[in-house]
Order: C-alpha cells, then structure tokens, then sequence
C-alpha cells in the first residue's frame, strides 16, 4: 500500500505575490508604491482563498434563509415538545388521581416499583419539561443577544457585561441599556428553578377515605321470622337497658372503613299522664310503690304502648312525691346510621319518625317484627319497686322488686334509716333514647328465632369509604406552573422569532464567534493589540465592527 493512499490530500493554499510594502499613514496601515488602499482594503484585495470557503456573496446566519427557517423550526420544537410532556405530566397524575397506591413494591428485574413510582415518573416529566423550554429560552436569548449589538453601539466595558448577564443581571449596564435582553436572561435562569421546585409536588401520597364496593348489611324485616321471647332480642334489651348504649356490629366488612345505611325501625314518643289515664291503681295500704311498669296492646298500630309509674321519697318519714306516669307509644321511623371502624367501632345515628306505611301494616314479618322487639323492651321495663313494711326492728320498710329494672340503678335506696328513696332517670327523654339504642342495636346481628331467616339484607351495590392510601393531584397548582412557564416560553420565543426575521439573529458557535470578532474593521483597529475597554462597537450583518 502506498504513504499516498494513507493520508488525505493536503488542502493547497493559493499564494499571495506583491512587491508593495505596508506603511502607517494618519493611524492606517496603507501600501507603499502609490496605492491609497488601507490595509483592510488590501486584506480583502489580497485575502487568500481557502479550498472549500462560501463565497463572499453568501449571507452569514443572520440573512441565510434556510439557516433562518432551520432556528425558527427549533425554537418552535423546543417549545411544543416541552409543552407536550407537560400535557402528558398533567394527564399521568389526572389518570393517577385519587387511585390507590401499590400496597407493596414489585421487583420487575433489578428494579424495584414501589409506591413512590409515580413520583419519580413525574419528576422525570418535569425534568423534561424544564429542559426543553429552557432550551427554548436559551436559543430566544442567543438571538436577542445578536438583535441587541446590531441595534446599539456598546464599549467593551459594556459588552463584557452583557456576555456575563447569567451570572450578573444586576449591572447598570444591563438594566439600562440592555433591559429586554436581562428580562429574558432573568427568565431564562428563574424558569428552571421554578418549575423543578413547584411541579414535582403537585402529586402526593395521602390518606383519605376511598370510595369502594363493600358487603354492607342494612335491617330488613320483610323476610325475616321473630318472635318473643326471643334470645338475641332478650340480649339486646339487656345490653341498651344496662347500658344504656346500642350494640355494635362485630365484625367490619372493610379494614378501615365507613358507610351509611338507612332502613325502618321501631321508635317510641312518650308523654306523661295522670293516674286515671293508666292501668294503675292506687297503692295498697302500707305499701309504698316505687316504680311500676306494664304494656298493653294498640289497637291502632297493632303494637303495645308501655305505661311506667315512678316516685322517690323518704322511708323515714313517710314522705312521698306524687308519682309520675309515663305512657310510650311505639311509632315507625326511618334511621340513617353511619358506621365508623376506624379506630374501633362507633355508630352514629339520625331519627325521622314516619307514619306506619301499609306495606308495613299488611306485611306480616314486618308487623310481628315491630311486635317483638317492643314486647322485649316492655318485658325489661315491666314489674314493681316497692317498699313493704319491714319485720326487724328499728326499720320501717323492706325493698322487694320483681323487675329488671332493680339492677340498673334507676331507683336507689339508701341503708340509712334516713336515707331517701330517688329516682336517677329522666324517664321522658331516657326511654325515647333507650329505643333508638335498641334499633340501632339491631345492625349488630340478626334477632330472627333461627337462622333460617334473618333480619339483615345485604345493601344492593353497597359502597363504603375506606381509609386508604391514594395519590392525591393538585392540579392547580400544576396547571399554573407551567401555564406560566409557557407564556413565558412563548413572549421569549415570539421576541427571539423577531429578531430571526428581520435578519438580526445568529448563532453562538466559535467559528461564528470568530467571524464576527475578526472583520477587517475590528482587524485594522486592533493592529494585532489589546483595544481599550472604552471602544466602540456594534454589529452590522453579523460582523463586528468599530463606531
């Protein structure tokens, strides 16, 4: 193989002959012999030609209508390729909104996709967002540069300054005599931080209740067979009576939930009346009745109404009130329960009596279900306190009751022979209450005689909120980081646009750089020297030159 063939031809160089020499005339360099060119005019004269050099006549950046349409097409890009991640960010997180997050990480390979994945999806789209329309920026600020020095005369003082105007924006010089071009060097740098610092956090990870299908059970009659004496209607007359709550549900069809139920109940309204209003009877002699209680049926609703008698006194002295006479009535209502098992299990419970439907009133289960459960509360409430006289010595009278009610503590004693006899309820508004326990009571479990019916229904496309782990979207403040970041973007572009069209832009590459420095005029000025930092200059068709 010959040397020939393992080196490129070496670019030839045509040679400049001239017999003249360079003389200074008035600060010029001319040509001695006669001539009158100065030495730009000879440069130029004599300006050897370099083996693959563009003509004179072809037009640097700023008037190339190619390069011209070439930046326009990119500042355009930048711009709508950053825009479109952004629509793409704002879309993930409106998919991702109110989702749940995964429960656990999964490994796919060496990686590891956890809850925190959609947050670091996000800031990569941000990332990408702030990269292209900086980059739309940085180009828009290239140009104003170039419009600036055609359209002022700058010293060089003044040009290093602005060349410095991303590290020092807060000269005299750019803020006087170069303030659109710091504008868009200002955006240029402020932009980047804002949207990296306020568009990642327009996702988060938060706990709220989730909306989701659950297996909810609601009271419901219509199917179910009761009766009294009824085990789980006795247990739940005990628990409301002894304490004075509702029976929980004991189990959750959710981890940590809440939901709503509405269904028919039984409620009671209660009013006192007097003596000959009620099946009592004055007291025996010697005998001093504390508390009564009995039901009798009604006839109208086909339920029982509860009478309840009560008085307190003192034993000793034989002092007595005049006894108070409750009748309760049982009414139809409609209740809408909310169950919380959050941290435990808590019921709450809204009551609208209603009046008795017919379907209620022609439904046997429905009917016998009403029945039941206030022939349970009424059996709780029924029998007799009463003070008999006493057979030992130095006491007057014995207590004897016959009625659950002696354990609850309504009607206290003391062992003092002085002690008073009280009643510690407010019967008017206690029972009213004690019934609305006992129906809302009956979610906890079905009271049916056997379990081949029950009294609970599953709630058709039952939804409960359950405390989960979601992603939550601001998407206010998302839209407004880069709706803004946009208008900027765009007011840049459209500026830098501008200065492309009326043929005043360029590039900042060296070897344009370097064409601009280094015109005839910048060259005859310098004289192969350092210029003072008071020199003029501006650019003309993408060239510097002096003035």
């Amino acid at each position: 193989m010959k040397d020939s063939d393992n080196h490129s031809p070496t670019p030839t160089l045509s040679r400049v002959h001239s017999s003249e020499s360079l003389l200074r005339v008035g600060g010029e360099l001319r040509t001695q012999g006669g001539s009158e060119e100065t030495l730009s005019e000879t440069i130029r004269s004599t300006r050897p030609e370099i083996l693959g050099e563009s003509p004179k006549n072809v037009p640097r950046h700023g008037e190339n209508k190619d390069w011209q349409k070439y930046t326009v097409r990119l500042l355009l890009i930048n711009t709508a390729v950053g825009t479109l991640f952004a629509v793409i960010h704002h879309f993930l997180y409106e998919i991702l909104s109110h989702e749940p997050t995964l429960a656990v990480s999964h490994h796919i390979g060496p990686v590891t996709v956890g809850p925190m994945w959609a947050l670091t999806v996000g800031n990569g789209l941000s990332w990408l967002v702030q990269l292209f329309l900086t980059s739309a920026i940085g180009a828009a600020l290239i140009q104003r540069f170039w419009h600036l020095v055609h359209k002022h005369h700058f010293t060089l003082h003044e040009m290093d300054r602005i060349f410095g105007i991303t590290s020092s924006f807060s000269t005299r010089t750019a803020l006087r005599r170069a303030t659109g071009f710091t504008v868009v060097a200002v955006l240029f740098l402020v932009l980047g931080g804002v949207v990296s610092t306020f568009a990642p956090a327009s996702l988060s990870i938060s706990i709220i209740p989730l909306s989701q299908p659950c297996d909810i059970m609601t009271v419901d009659f219509s199917n179910a067979c009761t009766s009294f004496p009824s085990t789980a209607l006795a247990n739940l007359a005990t628990h409301v009576v002894l304490t004075q709550s509702a029976m929980l549900p004991p189990s959750s069809p959710c981890s940590n939930c809440t939901y709503n139920v509405v269904y028919f109940a039984p409620a009671l309204t209660c009013s006192e009346i007097n003596m000959t209003s009620s099946p009592f009877h004055p007291d025996p002699v010697h005998h001093v009745v504390l508390w009564n209680g009995t039901f009798a049926p009604n006839q109208v609703n086909q339920t029982f109404d509860i009478y309840l008698m009560s008085r307190s006194g003192n034993p000793f002295t034989g002092n007595f009130s005049d006894p108070q006479i409750i009748m309760c009535t049982l009414q139809n209502a409609t209740y809408k329960a909310n169950i919380d098992h959050r941290n435990g299990t808590r019921v709450t419970a809204e009551m609208d009596i209603v009046p008795f439907y017919d379907q209620y009133t022609e439904s046997v289960n429905v009917t016998e279900a009403y029945v039941s459960i206030s022939r349970a509360f009424a059996e709780f409430m029924s029998g007799s306190v009463e003070l008999v006289p006493s057979q030992e010595p130095f006491k007057m009278y014995d207590m004897t009751s016959n009625t659950f009610v002696a354990y609850t503590g309504w009607i206290t004693c003391g062992d003092d022979v002085s002690a008073n006899c009280t009643r510690n309820i407010d019967l008017l508004t206690a029972l009213p209450i004690l019934m609305q326990h006992m129906s809302v009571g009956l979610l906890a479990g079905s009271v049916t005689i056997d379990n081949r019916t029950s009294s609970l229904s599953q709630v058709p496309d039952g939804r409960c909120l359950n405390e989960s782990a979601v992603y939550v979207y601001d998407r206010v403040r998302l839209l407004a980081v880069y709706g803004s970041a946009l208008l900027v973007t765009l007011y840049c572009v459209a500026k830098a646009i501008h200065s492309v069209r009326v043929g005043q832009g360029g590039t900042f590459t060296f070897s344009n750089l370097v064409y601009a420095i280094m015109s005839p005029e910048m060259i005859e000025i310098s004289n192969g020297q350092e210029l003072p930092g008071d020199t003029v200059i501006h650019a003309v068709r993408g060239r510097f030159v002096p003035g």
